[in-house]
């Protein structure tokens, strides 16, 4: 579908963990990370509707910014959504990538002509939203169209702007999607955000002693890098390991850190053909939910 002005056109900048504590994310990130300040809340809903569902809905929420990209905390504790469709199955993780849009509308359409699936769409004060099914796995999108309400709410408009005076200890500017066919994955992808075609490369993988194979290729899209990775088989490698949980394909959202990596990484490892060092963590946000890319 061609471009209409710029309304179908997608902006990521947005990384959101289902989390089972809100404020204790928080407080790992401002403490460990130097991200934030976050803006925190509860967002109850009355009369919530969700494909067949309707009742009262309660959501805690937490934004900040960890660089140029926001992160945001969930947790659902009462009714159904996306979200809580992910956090019943997996519990905490890397749920989506909020994607900024002029029209809500107009880029659910875009989305749905390259054979998404719209699986939530509402509305509240200051914006509009839809989650998508993508071919990487359920509501892995959220399309985000932003109201001037939003932009005259302090908290939230100032949870999109880097603290200058924040030491951040290393910026978020990379989304990894794990896929079991990266070329139907790139063919929607590609499509999506409108790329040129991305060139997918064999690669190795060394996890401790161990060498595995995997395709993988790296495309910017708005404030993130979308990294890509179809492993091979083998049960050494975390990426295949995280396709035998299921079919939602975000594994973990990282970025460059220069000094020291923090303390406590559980698995390190290489990509041999690019000379990538990575150390992945467990943290509030999921198991092997963060990398930190280790400088040389």
């Amino acid at each position: 579908m061609p471009l209409d002005n710029g309304q179908t056109a997608l902006y990521p900048q947005q990384v959101c963990f289902v989390v089972a504590d809100v404020a204790a994310a928080v407080a790992e990130c401002e403490q460990r990370f130097g991200w934030g300040p976050f803006f925190a809340f509860d967002a109850p809903v009355e009369d919530a509707s969700y494909k067949n569902w309707r009742g009262r809905k309660l959501v805690s929420v937490a934004l900040g910014m960890a660089g140029n990209v926001q992160v945001e905390f969930l947790h659902v504790h009462t009714g159904s959504d996306t979200t809580a469709d992910y956090q019943a199955e997996y519990g905490v993780g890397f749920q989506h990538i909020g994607i900024q849009c002029k029209s809500r509308d107009s880029a659910l359409a875009h989305l749905e002509s390259l054979g998404a699936t719209v699986n939530e769409l509402n509305e509240y004060p200051g914006v509009r939203f839809g989650f998508v099914d993508v071919p990487t796995g359920p509501g892995m999108f959220e399309i985000l169209e932003t109201t001037a309400e939003m932009a005259n709410n302090d908290g939230i408009s100032g949870s999109s702007k880097a603290d200058a005076e924040q030491a951040i200890a290393f910026p978020i500017d990379r989304a990894s999607i794990v896929t079991p066919d990266i070329e139907t994955a790139l063919q929607f992808y590609t499509a999506a955000f409108e790329w040129e075609p991305p060139k997918v490369i064999n690669s190795r993988l060394r996890i401790g002693a161990s060498e595995m194979s995997a395709k993988r290729t790296i495309v910017r899209a708005g404030q993130l890098d979308i990294e890509m990775i179809e492993p091979g088989h083998d049960q050494q490698n975390p990426y295949y390991n995280h396709l035998q949980r299921g079919d939602h394909g975000l594994m973990h959202a990282g970025g460059p850190i220069m000094g020291e990596p923090p303390a406590g990484a559980a698995i390190v490892g290489e990509w041999l053909d690019s000379e990538e060092k990575f150390a992945l963590y467990n943290w509030t946000g999921g198991a092997n939910a963060l990398q930190v890319r280790l400088s040389a």
